[in-house]
Order: C-alpha cells, then structure tokens, then sequence
C-alpha cells in the first residue's frame, strides 16, 4: 500500500519554545498597545479638563458681563424712578400747598368781614 500523505512535508512546525516566544512577542504588542491607548486617553482627559476650565471661565465672563450689563441698567431704571418720583412729590406738594393756601384764604375771608377791627383798636392791642 502506498504511504499516508503527510502535512509535515509542506507546513513548518514550529517548536514549543518559537510558539511560547510568539505568545510572548504577541502579548507584548498587545501591552503595548494597551499602554499607547492608556496614555492617549489620559492625554484626552488632560485636554478635556483644559477644555473644561476654559469654557468655565468664558462662562463665569460672560455671566460677570451680563450681571454688571443687568445691574446698570437696573440703576438707570431706579435713577429714573427716583427723579420721576421726586418730580411727582415736588407737583403733590406744590398742589398741596396751592389747597392750604386757598383753604387758609377761604377760612381768612370767611373770618375777617365778622371780626371788624378799626385801626385803632389794632393799634391798641398790646
């Protein structure tokens, strides 16, 4: 009969010990590859937090902005009141005033024609 074919003809075998060193050289690359992504992504995470810090400024600007725009504006507005409002007290008050006068007139006039005084006895009033 003839003979079996044989693989070992045409394949290399490799010995136990290239096999143990292809698993060595294998898990190597893979560490290190491990470690390049490690490294890459503490890099992402140092870029990010810059990131972070930098969009946190801009943003605690942009509110110190926007409050001192909202506080300066609310000081023209309160300015305004103010001087609306002293205006309006200076017109009550010259109104008011204006009544007193006339009430007090009215009160003098309706007084004054029953009270007749000669000028003498204004005189000798002490």
């Amino acid at each position: 009969m003839s003979r079996a074919h044989d693989d070992s003809d045409t394949v290399t075998q490799a010995t136990p010990h290239e096999l143990v060193r292809e698993l060595e050289n294998s898990i190597a690359a893979r560490l290190a590859a491990a470690n390049q992504a490690g490294d890459e992504v503490a890099l992402a995470q140092v870029q990010a937090d810059h990131l972070i810090a930098e969009a946190e400024a801009q943003a605690a600007e942009v509110a110190r902005q926007r409050t001192t725009a909202i506080q300066s504006a609310a000081r023209a507005e309160a300015a305004r009141l103010t001087e609306a409002g002293l205006r309006r007290a200076a017109d009550l008050t010259a109104v008011a005033t204006r009544r007193r006068d006339q009430d007090v007139a009215t009160v003098l006039a309706a007084v004054l024609p029953q009270q007749p005084r000669s000028s003498q006895d204004e005189a000798s009033r002490p």
